[in-house]
C-alpha cells in the first residue's frame, strides 16, 4: 500500500522568527521646492471681494502629480498650539498676540480678519496631529518628548507625513536627517519670502541618537530631532523637533530652526482676502511694485508692524506657508534633503517537513503505475518504489489547502533516506 499522502506538523517542527528589511530613501531638494511637484487640495475659501482659497495640507510628489507614474512622498502642514485655560487664551504667541474672542456658547476663538488668517485651522490642524500621536487634542508637543519645561514647548509646528509607500512599517531609528536653510536669501536688502535658498546657512536636523536614546509614547516609538551645521561638530543644546518611527510623523518646532526666525524680517507678496490693488516700494528699494487686489505685501512702504516671520505666520494661508518651507527652505539643487532608512518587518514561520525512510515513497500521479497497477519507475516488483518530491503543500485541519512550496529541484525519496525539507512562509 503506498505511504498517506499527507503528515501531521507537531509544535516542535515549526519556528516563528522575525526578520527586518531595511531601504535607504533619498529625497532631493528640487523634488520638494519644484511647484509642479506639489499637489493642493483647495478647502477653504474666504473673503467677498477678492476671495482666497487655500488647502489644509500639500502632498509632496517625486515628480510632476498630474503624471501617473509619479509617486507620492511626503504630506506637509502648519499648526499653532493654543487652548484656552480659565477664559483665558494660552499658547503660541501667534495667538494670544492676536487676542481672539472667546465665544460663550461654544468657546470657539474669533479673530479680527484684518490681522490673521485661518488660524483657526492652524490651531485645529494641532489638535489633529495631537490627538493622533499624544492620545489628546488638547495636548502640547515637547521637544524633548518627556519635557515639560515651557521653554521646550513645540508652540509653531511644521508637520510632515512620509507616506506609507517610503517608510514602510517605520522609519529605521538613528537613520533620519534634514537639510533645510534656517536663514532667507536676501535680496538686495530685502528678503523674498518665496524665493529659493542658495546660500551657506544650511543646517542639517538629524536624529542623532535615535537608535538608543527614543521613548515609548502614545503613537509608539518617538525621538528627538537636533540641529547641526553642516560640519556636523556641534548641536544645539535642545531638540528642535520630534520623530514619531511608527507613524513615520515628523515634527518640526520653528521656532528652534535658528534663534532669533520668529522675529527675523522679511518682505514678498501674499494671498489675503478682500485686499484692492495697490502700489508698494520694499526696503531699499526705489522700484514701486503693484499688487494685485487679493494679494498682501508684507515690510513694505517701511511699515515694521507685518515685516517678521511671526507676522508671515498669522497673515498666511496654510497654502503659503507650505510653499514658503518648500521653496525658501530647501532649494532647486539636485542634492539631498531628506533621507532615511525605512524598516519592514518580516514576520516568518519556518515549517521543518520529516519524510522518514518509509514514508513518501510513492506517488499518487495516474501515470506511477500502467493500467494494470504496475508501478513504472521500478523493472522489478520486487523493487522497492521511489518518488521524486517536487512540491510541499501546507493544509489546514480541514485538509484546505493554504500554501504551496516548490522546490528548487525535484528530490529523490526512497526507502533508505530520511528526508527534509524546511519551508518558510513569510507575511
Amino acid at each position: 500500500m503506498p505511504a498517506s499522502r499527507y503528515k501531521s506538523l507537531e509544535i516542535t517542527d515549526r519556528k516563528v522568527e522575525k526578520s527586518r528589511l531595511n531601504q535607504l530613501i533619498d529625497i532631493i531638494a528640487k523634488d520638494i521646492s519644484t511647484d509642479e511637484n506639489r499637489r493642493t487640495y483647495p478647502a477653504f475659501v474666504t473673503g467677498l471681494s477678492t476671495p482666497i482659497t487655500s488647502s489644509l495640507f500639500q502632498t509632496i510628489f517625486d515628480q510632476n502629480h498630474t503624471y501617473q507614474s509619479s509617486n507620492a512622498m511626503l504630506d506637509m502642514t502648519f499648526g499653532v498650539y493654543a487652548n484656552i485655560s480659565n477664559n483665558t487664551v494660552i499658547g503660541s504667541t501667534l495667538v494670544t498676540e492676536l487676542s481672539p474672542t472667546i465665544e460663550t456658547s461654544s468657546g470657539k476663538l474669533i479673530f479680527d480678519s484684518t490681522t490673521s488668517l485661518m488660524m483657526r485651522e492652524k490651531i485645529n490642524i494641532y489638535k489633529q496631529y495631537a490627538q493622533t500621536l499624544l492620545g489628546d487634542a488638547n495636548a502640547t508637543f515637547f521637544a524633548p518628548f518627556e519635557s515639560t519645561s515651557t521653554s521646550e514647548i513645540v508652540n509653531e509646528a511644521l508637520f510632515i507625513n512620509v507616506k506609507r509607500l517610503f517608510k514602510r512599517d517605520n522609519i529605521y531609528k538613528g537613520s533620519f536627517g534634514i537639510k533645510m536653510f534656517d536663514e532667507l536669501t536676501p535680496v538686495g536688502s530685502a528678503q523674498n519670502l518665496f524665493t529659493m535658498s542658495t546660500d551657506s546657512s544650511a543646517v542639517m536636523i538629524i536624529d542623532k541618537d535615535g537608535a538608543t536614546n527614543y521613548r515609548l509614547g502614545y503613537a509608539g516609538e518617538v525621538g528627538s530631532l537636533w540641529r547641526t551645521t553642516n560640519s556636523g561638530d556641534s548641536y544645539d543644546a535642545s531638540p528642535c523637533g520630534l520623530i514619531f518611527y511608527d507613524a513615520g510623523i515628523i515634527v518640526l518646532n520653528i521656532a528652534k530652526l535658528n534663534s532669533s526666525i520668529l522675529t527675523s524680517t522679511v518682505s514678498g507678496v501674499i494671498d489675503f482676502p478682500d485686499t484692492s490693488s495697490t502700489s508698494v516700494v520694499f526696503p531699499n528699494s526705489e522700484s514701486v511694485v503693484s499688487i494685485a487686489a487679493g494679494k498682501k505685501a508684507l515690510g513694505a512702504n517701511g511699515d515694521t508692524s507685518n515685516n517678521t516671520f511671526k507676522a508671515f505666520l498669522k497673515l498666511s494661508s496654510i497654502d503659503d506657508i507650505i510653499k514658503h518651507f518648500c521653496k525658501a527652505r530647501f532649494s532647486s539643487a539636485t542634492t539631498t534633503a531628506i533621507a532615511f532608512q525605512n524598516e519592514t518587518i518580516i514576520n516568518s514561520t519556518i515549517f521543518y517537513c520529516n519524510a522518514s525512510p518509509d514514508e513518501f515513497n510513492y506517488s499518487t500521479n495516474p501515470t506511477y503505475t500502467d493500467s494494470l497497477g504496475k508501478i513504472q519507475v521500478v523493472d522489478d516488483e520486487s523493487d522497492t518504489p521511489f518518488s521524486y518530491i517536487t512540491t510541499v503543500g501546507l493544509y489546514n485541519a480541514a485538509g484546505e489547502l493554504l500554501a504551496v512550496a516548490k522546490l528548487s529541484r525535484p528530490i529523490e525519496k526512497n526507502p533508505t533516506h530520511n528526508l527534509s525539507v524546511r519551508v518558510r512562509l513569510d507575511y
